[in-house]
Protein backbone atom coordinates (compact mmCIF):
# COMPACT_ATOMS: atom_id res chain seq x y z
CA UNK A 1 0.00 0.00 0.00
CA UNK A 2 1.15 3.54 -0.79
CA UNK A 3 2.57 5.76 1.88
CA UNK A 4 0.00 9.10 2.31
CA UNK A 5 1.51 12.13 0.98
CA UNK A 6 3.01 14.49 3.19
CA UNK A 7 0.13 17.61 4.78
CA UNK A 8 0.34 19.44 6.98
CA UNK A 9 -2.25 21.30 9.23
CA UNK A 10 -1.56 25.13 10.54
CA UNK A 11 -2.15 25.30 13.94
CA UNK A 12 -0.90 29.12 14.93
CA UNK A 13 0.88 31.58 12.79
CA UNK A 14 2.03 34.53 15.31
CA UNK A 15 4.78 37.01 14.79
CA UNK A 16 7.00 37.46 17.88
CA UNK A 17 8.72 41.00 18.04
CA UNK A 18 12.51 41.65 19.77
CA UNK A 19 11.73 42.58 23.36
CA UNK A 20 13.79 45.29 23.46
CA UNK A 21 16.52 45.81 20.64
CA UNK A 22 19.62 47.75 20.97
CA UNK A 23 19.68 51.62 19.05
CA UNK A 24 20.18 50.77 15.65
CA UNK A 25 19.92 52.52 12.53
CA UNK A 26 16.37 52.31 10.86
CA UNK A 27 17.86 50.87 7.28
CA UNK A 28 21.06 48.23 7.28
CA UNK A 29 22.94 47.84 4.54
CA UNK A 30 23.72 44.63 2.47
CA UNK A 31 27.19 44.78 2.15
CA UNK A 32 28.37 43.90 -1.76
CA UNK A 33 29.24 40.20 -0.81
CA UNK A 34 25.55 40.04 -0.21
CA UNK A 35 25.01 41.22 -3.17
CA UNK A 36 26.90 38.47 -4.98
CA UNK A 37 23.95 36.13 -3.94
CA UNK A 38 21.30 38.75 -3.73
CA UNK A 39 18.29 38.19 -2.45
CA UNK A 40 16.00 35.08 -2.52
CA UNK A 41 14.57 32.51 0.24
CA UNK A 42 17.35 29.71 1.74
CA UNK A 43 16.18 27.82 5.02
CA UNK A 44 17.86 25.00 7.28
CA UNK A 45 15.88 22.13 8.50
CA UNK A 46 16.54 20.82 12.08
CA UNK A 47 14.59 17.38 12.22
CA UNK A 48 14.44 15.63 15.88
CA UNK A 49 13.37 11.89 17.04
CA UNK A 50 10.72 11.96 19.57
CA UNK A 51 12.09 13.17 23.04
CA UNK A 52 8.97 11.39 24.36
CA UNK A 53 5.96 12.36 26.60
CA UNK A 54 3.94 12.94 23.46
CA UNK A 55 2.27 16.29 23.18
CA UNK A 56 3.76 17.50 26.54
CA UNK A 57 6.75 17.53 24.98
CA UNK A 58 5.86 19.56 22.20
CA UNK A 59 4.02 22.09 23.83
CA UNK A 60 7.04 22.63 25.96
CA UNK A 61 8.91 22.97 22.85
CA UNK A 62 6.53 25.72 21.68
CA UNK A 63 6.49 27.65 24.56
CA UNK A 64 10.37 27.93 24.39
CA UNK A 65 10.38 29.13 21.47
CA UNK A 66 7.68 31.86 22.61
CA UNK A 67 9.31 32.27 25.62
CA UNK A 68 13.05 32.54 24.33
CA UNK A 69 12.57 34.39 21.21
CA UNK A 70 11.91 38.17 22.06
CA UNK A 71 15.21 38.30 24.01
CA UNK A 72 17.11 36.41 21.46
CA UNK A 73 16.09 38.48 19.00
CA UNK A 74 17.44 41.50 20.47
CA UNK A 75 20.82 40.33 19.69
CA UNK A 76 19.64 39.24 16.42
CA UNK A 77 17.70 42.66 15.74
CA UNK A 78 17.77 42.23 11.60
CA UNK A 79 15.92 39.00 11.80
CA UNK A 80 12.75 41.10 12.85
CA UNK A 81 12.68 43.33 10.44
CA UNK A 82 12.05 43.44 6.48
CA UNK A 83 13.37 43.24 3.32
CA UNK A 84 13.07 45.72 1.05
CA UNK A 85 14.31 47.78 -2.14
CA UNK A 86 15.92 51.10 -1.94
CA UNK A 87 13.14 53.08 -4.69
CA UNK A 88 16.12 55.23 -5.77
CA UNK A 89 18.31 52.11 -6.81
CA UNK A 90 16.41 49.26 -6.36
CA UNK A 91 19.45 47.96 -4.34
CA UNK A 92 18.12 45.34 -1.26
CA UNK A 93 18.40 46.38 2.05
CA UNK A 94 17.49 45.70 5.65
CA UNK A 95 14.69 47.29 7.33
CA UNK A 96 14.76 47.19 11.34
CA UNK A 97 11.29 47.70 12.11
CA UNK A 98 10.75 45.47 14.24
CA UNK A 99 7.66 43.96 12.74
CA UNK A 100 9.18 40.15 13.90
CA UNK A 101 9.58 37.06 12.85
CA UNK A 102 7.05 34.73 11.83
CA UNK A 103 6.40 31.31 14.24
CA UNK A 104 4.33 28.83 12.49
CA UNK A 105 2.80 25.65 14.19
CA UNK A 106 1.98 22.96 12.09
CA UNK A 107 1.08 18.95 12.86
CA UNK A 108 1.27 16.02 10.18
CA UNK A 109 -0.85 12.98 10.58
CA UNK A 110 2.52 10.83 9.28
CA UNK A 111 5.09 9.52 11.54
CA UNK A 112 8.74 10.28 10.39
CA UNK A 113 9.35 6.42 9.98
CA UNK A 114 6.81 7.05 6.53
CA UNK A 115 8.60 9.75 5.44
CA UNK A 116 10.64 9.49 2.21
CA UNK A 117 13.89 11.01 3.61
CA UNK A 118 16.15 10.41 0.07
CA UNK A 119 13.22 11.90 -1.93
CA UNK A 120 13.50 15.80 -0.64
CA UNK A 121 10.57 16.81 -3.08
CA UNK A 122 8.75 13.94 -0.67
CA UNK A 123 10.31 15.35 2.55
CA UNK A 124 11.75 18.54 2.69
CA UNK A 125 10.26 20.44 0.04
CA UNK A 126 7.22 19.43 1.94
CA UNK A 127 7.33 19.92 5.81
CA UNK A 128 8.60 23.38 5.63
CA UNK A 129 5.67 25.95 3.94
CA UNK A 130 6.34 28.89 1.63
CA UNK A 131 6.31 32.44 3.59
CA UNK A 132 6.33 35.59 2.47
CA UNK A 133 9.48 37.11 0.19
CA UNK A 134 9.86 40.27 2.72
CA UNK A 135 10.30 38.34 5.69
CA UNK A 136 13.42 38.25 7.41
CA UNK A 137 12.66 34.64 9.37
CA UNK A 138 10.20 32.54 9.33
CA UNK A 139 10.52 29.60 11.95
CA UNK A 140 8.24 26.54 11.47
CA UNK A 141 7.64 23.92 14.10
CA UNK A 142 6.23 20.99 12.97
CA UNK A 143 4.90 17.90 15.22
CA UNK A 144 4.57 14.59 13.61
CA UNK A 145 2.07 11.51 15.18
CA UNK A 146 5.21 9.64 16.47
CA UNK A 147 5.87 12.98 18.24
CA UNK A 148 9.00 13.65 16.37
CA UNK A 149 9.36 17.27 15.35
CA UNK A 150 10.98 19.41 12.92
CA UNK A 151 12.64 23.11 12.95
CA UNK A 152 12.59 25.28 9.59
CA UNK A 153 14.83 28.16 9.99
CA UNK A 154 13.17 30.33 6.70
CA UNK A 155 15.14 33.83 5.99
CA UNK A 156 17.13 35.42 3.07
CA UNK A 157 20.10 34.89 1.37
CA UNK A 158 21.12 38.45 2.15
CA UNK A 159 21.38 38.17 5.59
CA UNK A 160 23.33 34.99 5.95
CA UNK A 161 25.76 32.69 4.05
CA UNK A 162 24.76 29.20 4.56
CA UNK A 163 27.83 29.11 7.61
CA UNK A 164 25.65 32.22 8.96
CA UNK A 165 22.50 29.66 8.19
CA UNK A 166 23.81 27.02 10.46
CA UNK A 167 24.74 29.06 13.31
CA UNK A 168 21.77 30.48 13.81
CA UNK A 169 19.98 27.02 15.58
CA UNK A 170 23.67 26.89 17.29
CA UNK A 171 23.56 30.11 19.20
CA UNK A 172 19.89 29.91 19.49
CA UNK A 173 20.42 26.33 21.51
CA UNK A 174 22.99 28.04 23.46
CA UNK A 175 20.88 30.57 24.37
CA UNK A 176 17.96 28.29 25.66
CA UNK A 177 20.70 26.17 27.60
CA UNK A 178 22.56 29.20 29.32
CA UNK A 179 20.71 31.92 28.92
CA UNK A 180 23.36 33.90 27.46
CA UNK A 181 25.67 33.73 24.57
CA UNK A 182 29.75 32.97 25.10
CA UNK A 183 30.45 35.47 21.79
CA UNK A 184 27.52 38.07 20.27
CA UNK A 185 26.64 37.70 16.79
CA UNK A 186 28.33 40.48 14.43
CA UNK A 187 25.81 42.07 12.11
CA UNK A 188 28.72 44.82 11.22
CA UNK A 189 28.91 45.41 6.89
CA UNK A 190 31.34 47.87 7.41
CA UNK A 191 34.10 45.54 7.13
CA UNK A 192 33.55 45.30 3.50
CA UNK A 193 33.66 48.60 1.92
CA UNK A 194 34.81 49.06 -1.39
CA UNK A 195 38.56 50.55 -1.58
CA UNK A 196 39.23 53.28 -3.38
CA UNK A 197 39.80 53.12 -6.46
CA UNK A 198 37.89 49.91 -6.69
CA UNK A 199 40.36 47.40 -8.10
CA UNK A 200 39.79 43.53 -9.29
CA UNK A 201 41.63 41.27 -11.83
CA UNK A 202 39.60 41.63 -15.35
CA UNK A 203 38.75 37.49 -15.14
CA UNK A 204 36.51 38.92 -12.97
CA UNK A 205 34.54 39.86 -14.98
CA UNK A 206 34.08 36.48 -17.29
CA UNK A 207 32.82 34.61 -13.87
CA UNK A 208 29.63 36.18 -13.59
CA UNK A 209 26.20 37.36 -16.10
CA UNK A 210 23.91 39.25 -15.31
CA UNK A 211 20.13 37.35 -14.12
CA UNK A 212 18.15 37.35 -17.02
CA UNK A 213 14.96 34.87 -16.50
CA UNK A 214 14.85 34.68 -20.09
CA UNK A 215 18.46 33.46 -20.60
CA UNK A 216 17.95 30.72 -18.03
CA UNK A 217 16.54 26.58 -18.12
CA UNK A 218 12.79 27.08 -18.16
CA UNK A 219 10.43 25.75 -14.93
CA UNK A 220 10.45 22.63 -16.98
CA UNK A 221 14.08 21.36 -18.09
CA UNK A 222 14.96 22.83 -13.95
CA UNK A 223 12.19 20.20 -12.94
CA UNK A 224 14.30 17.43 -14.65
CA UNK A 225 16.69 17.29 -11.72
CA UNK A 226 15.69 14.89 -9.08
CA UNK A 227 16.44 16.10 -4.79
CA UNK A 228 18.11 13.38 -2.88
CA UNK A 229 19.64 12.99 0.55
CA UNK A 230 22.19 10.37 1.82
CA UNK A 231 24.34 8.78 4.62
CA UNK A 232 27.65 8.11 4.41
CA UNK A 233 28.77 6.22 7.34
CA UNK A 234 32.03 7.00 9.16
CA UNK A 235 34.07 4.08 8.25
CA UNK A 236 32.96 4.78 4.64
CA UNK A 237 34.54 8.59 4.87
CA UNK A 238 37.94 7.37 6.28
CA UNK A 239 37.92 4.54 2.87
CA UNK A 240 37.10 7.74 0.53
CA UNK A 241 39.70 9.84 2.43
CA UNK A 242 42.36 6.95 1.99
CA UNK A 243 41.77 6.14 -1.78
CA UNK A 244 42.28 9.92 -2.33
CA UNK A 245 45.12 10.51 -0.51
CA UNK A 246 49.00 10.49 -1.47
CA UNK A 247 52.41 10.05 -0.55
CA UNK A 248 52.73 13.35 2.04
CA UNK A 249 49.10 14.43 2.02
CA UNK A 250 46.29 12.81 3.41
CA UNK A 251 43.05 14.10 1.47
CA UNK A 252 40.81 16.00 3.61
CA UNK A 253 37.15 14.91 3.24
CA UNK A 254 36.33 17.50 1.15
CA UNK A 255 38.60 16.74 -1.16
CA UNK A 256 38.02 12.82 -1.07
CA UNK A 257 34.04 13.12 -1.65
CA UNK A 258 34.70 16.03 -4.69
CA UNK A 259 37.30 13.59 -6.42
CA UNK A 260 34.85 10.66 -6.04
CA UNK A 261 31.51 12.90 -7.15
CA UNK A 262 33.39 14.36 -9.74
CA UNK A 263 34.93 11.22 -11.47
CA UNK A 264 31.39 9.73 -10.77
CA UNK A 265 30.17 12.48 -12.89
CA UNK A 266 32.80 11.84 -15.63
CA UNK A 267 32.06 8.31 -16.17
CA UNK A 268 27.83 9.36 -16.39
CA UNK A 269 28.75 12.05 -19.19
CA UNK A 270 30.86 9.66 -20.73
CA UNK A 271 31.34 10.79 -24.69
CA UNK A 272 28.30 13.18 -24.43
CA UNK A 273 30.53 16.03 -23.69
CA UNK A 274 34.28 16.85 -23.81
CA UNK A 275 34.92 17.98 -20.56
CA UNK A 276 33.04 19.21 -16.87
CA UNK A 277 33.43 21.57 -14.05
CA UNK A 278 33.33 21.23 -10.72
CA UNK A 279 32.46 24.18 -8.25
CA UNK A 280 32.94 25.10 -4.68
CA UNK A 281 31.70 27.22 -2.19
CA UNK A 282 34.82 28.90 0.01
CA UNK A 283 34.03 30.52 3.26
CA UNK A 284 36.16 33.47 3.45
CA UNK A 285 35.74 34.43 7.06
CA UNK A 286 39.87 33.28 8.37
CA UNK A 287 40.82 35.84 6.18
CA UNK A 288 39.13 38.50 7.11
CA UNK A 289 39.60 37.63 11.18
CA UNK A 290 42.91 39.16 12.11
CA UNK A 291 43.23 40.18 15.48
CA UNK A 292 39.55 39.56 16.12
CA UNK A 293 38.85 36.54 14.48
CA UNK A 294 36.42 35.83 17.30
CA UNK A 295 33.98 38.61 15.49
CA UNK A 296 34.30 37.10 12.01
CA UNK A 297 33.50 33.70 13.45
CA UNK A 298 30.45 35.05 14.51
CA UNK A 299 29.89 37.41 11.34
CA UNK A 300 26.59 36.01 9.84
CA UNK A 301 26.79 38.05 6.39
CA UNK A 302 27.78 36.69 3.17
CA UNK A 303 31.73 35.73 2.97
CA UNK A 304 31.44 33.62 0.30
CA UNK A 305 33.17 32.69 -2.88
CA UNK A 306 33.51 30.45 -5.79
CA UNK A 307 36.48 28.33 -6.88
CA UNK A 308 36.11 26.08 -10.18
CA UNK A 309 38.03 24.21 -12.21
CA UNK A 310 37.46 22.60 -15.86
CA UNK A 311 38.86 19.27 -16.71
CA UNK A 312 38.38 16.71 -20.16
CA UNK A 313 36.49 13.88 -19.56
CA UNK A 314 39.13 11.84 -20.57
CA UNK A 315 41.03 12.92 -17.34
CA UNK A 316 38.51 12.35 -14.99
CA UNK A 317 38.77 8.75 -16.41
CA UNK A 318 42.43 8.19 -16.48
CA UNK A 319 43.75 9.94 -13.25
CA UNK A 320 43.65 8.33 -9.63
CA UNK A 321 41.06 9.36 -7.04
CA UNK A 322 44.78 11.51 -5.20
CA UNK A 323 45.21 13.09 -8.50
CA UNK A 324 41.71 14.60 -8.68
CA UNK A 325 41.66 15.18 -5.26
CA UNK A 326 44.98 17.28 -5.32
CA UNK A 327 43.06 19.53 -8.12
CA UNK A 328 40.18 19.82 -5.25
CA UNK A 329 42.97 20.96 -3.56
CA UNK A 330 44.53 23.83 -5.52
CA UNK A 331 41.45 25.05 -6.87
CA UNK A 332 40.26 26.21 -3.57
CA UNK A 333 43.61 27.59 -2.50
CA UNK A 334 43.38 29.87 -5.47
CA UNK A 335 40.71 31.86 -4.05
CA UNK A 336 40.79 31.27 -0.62
CA UNK A 337 42.58 34.59 0.12
CA UNK A 338 41.46 38.15 1.18
CA UNK A 339 42.45 39.88 -1.97
CA UNK A 340 39.89 37.39 -3.90
CA UNK A 341 37.16 39.01 -1.48
CA UNK A 342 38.38 42.45 -1.43
CA UNK A 343 38.10 42.45 -5.89
CA UNK A 344 34.70 41.18 -5.16
CA UNK A 345 33.95 43.94 -2.87
CA UNK A 346 35.44 46.15 -5.66
CA UNK A 347 33.52 44.89 -8.54
CA UNK A 348 30.03 44.77 -7.38
CA UNK A 349 30.62 48.08 -5.91
CA UNK A 350 30.98 48.84 -9.89
CA UNK A 351 28.01 46.51 -11.02
CA UNK A 352 25.44 46.78 -8.32
CA UNK A 353 23.34 49.46 -10.71
CA UNK A 354 23.10 47.28 -13.23
CA UNK A 355 20.72 44.45 -11.01
CA UNK A 356 21.05 41.22 -9.86
CA UNK A 357 24.22 39.10 -11.05
CA UNK A 358 24.34 35.04 -10.97
CA UNK A 359 27.94 33.13 -11.43
CA UNK A 360 28.27 31.93 -14.54
CA UNK A 361 29.20 28.09 -13.48
CA UNK A 362 25.51 27.91 -11.61
CA UNK A 363 23.65 28.53 -14.53
CA UNK A 364 23.69 25.66 -16.07
CA UNK A 365 24.87 26.19 -19.75
CA UNK A 366 28.13 25.23 -21.36
CA UNK A 367 29.61 21.55 -19.78
CA UNK A 368 27.73 20.05 -17.31
CA UNK A 369 28.75 21.39 -13.82
CA UNK A 370 28.63 20.62 -9.69
CA UNK A 371 29.14 23.12 -6.77
CA UNK A 372 30.00 21.01 -3.47
CA UNK A 373 29.30 23.22 -0.23
CA UNK A 374 30.52 21.93 2.41
CA UNK A 375 30.10 22.05 6.27
CA UNK A 376 32.91 19.53 7.47
CA UNK A 377 34.55 21.33 9.57
CA UNK A 378 32.35 21.98 12.73
CA UNK A 379 29.04 20.15 13.77
CA UNK A 380 25.74 21.91 14.18
CA UNK A 381 24.92 21.87 17.63
CA UNK A 382 21.05 22.04 17.96
CA UNK A 383 20.35 20.74 21.11
CA UNK A 384 18.05 22.97 22.88
CA UNK A 385 17.07 20.87 26.01
CA UNK A 386 14.89 18.10 23.88
CA UNK A 387 18.05 15.87 22.12
CA UNK A 388 20.10 16.37 18.97
CA UNK A 389 18.76 16.48 15.76
CA UNK A 390 18.54 13.35 13.10
CA UNK A 391 18.83 15.44 10.17
CA UNK A 392 20.39 19.65 9.73
CA UNK A 393 20.16 20.46 6.21
CA UNK A 394 20.53 23.75 4.14
CA UNK A 395 17.56 24.22 1.47
CA UNK A 396 16.45 26.28 -1.52
CA UNK A 397 13.33 25.80 -2.79
CA UNK A 398 14.42 24.30 -6.62
CA UNK A 399 15.11 27.46 -9.28
CA UNK A 400 15.83 27.34 -12.81
CA UNK A 401 19.78 27.32 -12.77
CA UNK A 402 20.97 23.94 -14.19
CA UNK A 403 24.16 22.66 -12.50
CA UNK A 404 24.31 19.94 -10.18
CA UNK A 405 25.27 20.01 -6.37
CA UNK A 406 26.23 18.79 -3.68
CA UNK A 407 26.02 19.90 0.56
CA UNK A 408 28.57 18.18 2.91
CA UNK A 409 27.45 18.07 6.50
CA UNK A 410 28.68 16.18 9.66
CA UNK A 411 25.85 13.75 10.81
CA UNK A 412 25.32 15.34 14.63
CA UNK A 413 25.73 11.64 16.16
CA UNK A 414 29.28 12.76 16.41
CA UNK A 415 30.49 9.66 15.40
CA UNK A 416 32.55 10.90 11.84
CA UNK A 417 29.75 10.16 9.86
CA UNK A 418 28.32 12.46 7.52
CA UNK A 419 24.85 13.69 5.68
CA UNK A 420 24.97 14.59 1.64
CA UNK A 421 21.88 16.29 0.29
CA UNK A 422 21.87 16.57 -3.22
CA UNK A 423 20.71 18.11 -6.47
CA UNK A 424 21.26 15.78 -8.94
CA UNK A 425 20.47 14.36 -13.02
CA UNK A 426 18.68 11.57 -12.81
CA UNK A 427 21.75 9.37 -14.41
CA UNK A 428 24.26 10.63 -11.85
CA UNK A 429 21.74 10.16 -8.70
CA UNK A 430 21.47 6.62 -10.27
CA UNK A 431 24.90 6.08 -10.40
CA UNK A 432 25.78 6.66 -7.25
CA UNK A 433 23.32 5.20 -5.64
CA UNK A 434 24.58 1.92 -8.20
CA UNK A 435 27.86 2.13 -7.44
CA UNK A 436 29.16 -1.29 -5.82
CA UNK A 437 31.19 0.59 -3.30
CA UNK A 438 28.05 2.42 -1.56
CA UNK A 439 29.95 5.74 -0.21
CA UNK A 440 26.53 7.30 0.04
CA UNK A 441 23.75 5.56 1.18
CA UNK A 442 19.90 6.07 0.86
CA UNK A 443 18.72 8.43 3.89
CA UNK A 444 15.45 6.80 5.76
CA UNK A 445 14.56 7.93 9.13
CA UNK A 446 15.93 4.54 10.60
CA UNK A 447 19.83 5.46 9.19
CA UNK A 448 19.20 9.60 10.45
CA UNK A 449 18.44 8.27 14.08
CA UNK A 450 15.06 9.59 13.77
CA UNK A 451 13.03 6.26 14.44
CA UNK A 452 13.89 2.69 16.05
CA UNK A 453 14.45 -0.06 13.63
CA UNK A 454 11.80 -1.56 15.98
CA UNK A 455 8.88 1.07 15.08
CA UNK A 456 10.30 0.78 11.15
CA UNK A 457 10.05 -3.26 10.95
CA UNK A 458 6.42 -3.11 11.97
CA UNK A 459 5.15 -0.62 9.25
Amino acid sequence: MATPDLQLRVTSRTLIKASNPPPQPSILPVSNLDLVFHSFHISLFTIYPSPGNGDSAFSSIVSTVKSTWPAFLNQFFPFSGRIQFDPATNVPEINNNNAGAELVVAESDLPLSAIHFHDVDKSLNLIQLPFAKDLALSLQLVRFSCGGFSISWGTNHLLVDGHGLTMLPIFWSEFVRSGKLSSPPNHDRSVFRPRSPPRYDSKLEQEFMRYDPSKLINVLMADAVVRRNYVVDACDVDRLCKLASSAGHRATRTEAMSAYLWKTMGSVIGESDSTCRMAWLVDGRRRFGGEDNAAMEGYLGNVVTYASKEITIQELAQLPLSAIAKMVRTAIKQVASKERFLQLVDWMEENKKYGKWTEVVGVGFGSPAMVVTSFGSFEVDADFGFGKPGLVMPWVRPGRLGTASMTLLRSSKGDGSWIVGGRLWPKLAAAIEADPGRFLKKATAESLGLTAPTQVSRL
